[in-house]
């Protein structure tokens, strides 16, 4: 499936140099230089199918857990801090072998550089669903507000995370958008420049 792969692809950065770098936490921390395409292609291949068991367990287990969950507060953040603590810890066993064969750089990449090589990487049809596709999300979470403590702080947090998913992918849409515009510029001038010769 098409949503697995394309979430295992966040992991990979490309920068302008060419240099591929593979993340296992967020922006800030130190990715991995991964040395070759067929390093690359058996790493993302790797973590596509982690994230078809893992996320694919959780999204089928959501309507059972859910009405259990929302009941108390405490029971739905500490669900939450499970839930990211054994992705963490599974995710660093899983590739264990992997990490060791690799380097990590010196220090983070500076996050302008990190979301302008998340831009190059994709479409701005890519971008703009997902931009929609986390409004979206934000709008269904609205309505668990009105229905008592457990729903309220469910929806409160799909807001809060879905709303942060929407700022980034905004923001990589409008990158995407001032370079399609710029490069089409650049062809209209180069265009216009061959017709006065």
């Amino acid at each position: 499936m098409r949503y697995f792969t394309y979430i295992a692809e966040q992991s990979f950065k490309h920068l302008e140099d060419g240099q591929c770098l593979f993340y296992l936490g967020s922006p800030f921390s130190r990715p991995y230089i991964v040395p070759d395409v067929a390093t690359e292609s058996r790493l993302r291949g790797k973590l596509t199918w982690y994230h078809r068991i893992f996320l694919g367990t959780l999204i089928v287990s959501q309507p059972f857990l859910l009405p259990y969950l929302i009941q108390k507060t405490w029971m739905f953040f500490a669900f939450l801090a499970a839930v990211v603590a054994l992705n963490s810890v599974v995710i660093r066993i899983l590739f264990w072998t992997d990490l060791r064969n690799l380097s990590r750089r010196p220090n983070h990449v500076p996050l302008r550089t990190c979301y302008a090589a998340a831009t190059a990487q994709h479409s701005e049809n890519t971008l703009t669903l997902g931009f929609s596709v986390s409004l979206a999300f934000v709008v269904i979470a609205v309505p668990m507000l009105f229905f008592g403590p457990g729903p309220f702080v469910a929806g409160l947090t799909g807001i809060v995370f879905f709303g942060l998913c929407a700022i980034v992918w905004g923001y990589k849409l409008k990158r995407k958008r001032s370079a399609n515009k710029l490069e089409k510029g650049l062809v209209e001038s180069t265009h216009a420049g061959r017709d006065t010769l």
